[in-house]
């Protein structure tokens, strides 16, 4: 995909001006593919699901040389994201944007540095308070030594990286990469904990574990199979609901990218506004916090984001380029929100008022959660 966007290893140019240039240039062409991917596709149906995992394996692209590493990312998400937890978090681990972000190539055995072991055990497997510190140092120590090869592959250098037994959460082994994941995914807490955090971005809304105890229960059960987890929250009362109310409050990603499909337009100005009122409304493209990543629901909602939820989707339809080159659909249907609007009547004429009526009614900013029938 990298040759696709034509983007260059930034690492490989000699002086600091070129790799900041050639930075920039990247992580340009990186956000506008991604905003792309979630706008039209191809594949919608599978971003809109790499979504949900890039959320829950959030990495800042700004915060390492080759930010096109995130495309990367979302192409290891989407060739699992169909298999089992276990097959996931390892192509994660192998990921250079993720190993980069959480300064894992930095991690050596006489000098470890333990940023990606208490993400892999917090966030990404057994959970907050399902660990010790002497388990995130030692499972620092399997992962010392990891390093990139000129074809951005991973390799582990024997000079720095420890070989030894350790003992990780309660089990004594000479743990590698695979046997990491392998044993760690096997934590009943693991599936817990993936769970509700895959709900919480699903629905957009905070979860409990008893209100989801059933879909924990069948999914650790079946050795964390993906396409299990998401069969068992197809029956869970809480999807019912959001999938019958259409409550789920769209996060900023989604509420532009379903405005820029809507107007249908494929010109580059549809990335300059949106990247410029992303920002005001507070997520700015592939460029989270902290590897906890979003907010998710109701977090989303102060009066000054919703001020810049109207004004900059307006924006985006005032642009004369991008109406001169719109492809809206024939007619705007009464299914495009999930319950009924308060400034339109639909379905209605495409026309650019009642587009404008539309995208700033209080029900566009709401839908229902994915159709996880398509990924059965």
């Amino acid at each position: 995909m990298n040759s696709y966007l034509q983007i260059s290893d930034c690492r490989k140019k000699e002086t600091k001006k070129e790799k900041l240039t050639c930075k920039r240039d990247s992580l340009r062409k990186t956000k506008y593919h991604w905003l792309k991917l979630l706008s039209y596709g191809p594949n919608k149906t599978q971003i809109e699901l790499v979504n949900i995992w890039l959320s829950i394996f959030a990495i800042n692209a700004r915060s390492f040389l080759n930010p096109h590493w995130v495309i990367d990312q979302i192409q290891s998400i989407e060739k699992t994201q169909l298999s089992n937890y276990e097959n996931l978090l390892y192509s994660q681990l192998t990921n250079p944007g993720l190993l980069a972000y959480l300064n894992a190539f930095r991690n050596k055995k006489n000098n470890p540095n333990e940023n990606l072991a208490r993400e892999l055990l917090e966030l990404y497997t057994v959970g907050e308070g399902n660990f010790t510190e002497e388990d995130v140092k030692n499972t620092s120590l399997v992962l010392t030594g990891l390093k990139l090869d000129k074809n951005e592959k991973i390799k582990f250098s024997e000079k720095f990286h420890f070989q030894g037994y350790l003992s990780i959460l309660g089990k004594t082994d000479k743990y590698n990469l695979m046997s990491l994941t392998k044993w760690l995914a096997k934590q009943p807490s693991t599936a817990e904990n993936i769970a509700k955090r895959f709900i919480n971005y699903l629905l957009g809304e905070e979860v409990k574990s008893n209100e989801i105890a059933d879909v924990i229960k069948e999914f650790e059960k079946s050795n964390l199979d993906l396409r299990i987890l998401y069969s068992s929250i197809l029956k869970s009362e809480k999807y019912l609901t959001c999938q019958k109310l259409g409550t789920k409050l769209l996060d900023p990603y989604s509420l532009i990218s379903r405005t820029i499909a809507l107007i249908g337009s494929p010109h580059i100005n549809n990335y300059k506004i949106s990247n410029k009122i992303l920002k005001q409304m507070g997520q700015n493209l592939l460029e989270p916090p902290n590897p906890n990543g979003w907010p998710f629901g109701e977090r989303w909602i102060t009066s000054s984001r919703i001020l810049n939820r109207k004004k900059g989707l307006l924006n985006l339809l005032a642009d004369e380029e991008i109406w001169d080159t719109r492809n809206t659909p024939i007619i705007l249907r009464d299914d495009l929100v999930s319950f009924e609007p308060f400034n339109i009547n639909l379905p209605a004429e495409p026309s650019r008022e009642n587009i404008g009526r539309l995208i700033t009614d209080p029900s566009w900013n709401f839908s229902r959660p994915i159709d996880l029938n398509l990924y059965l």
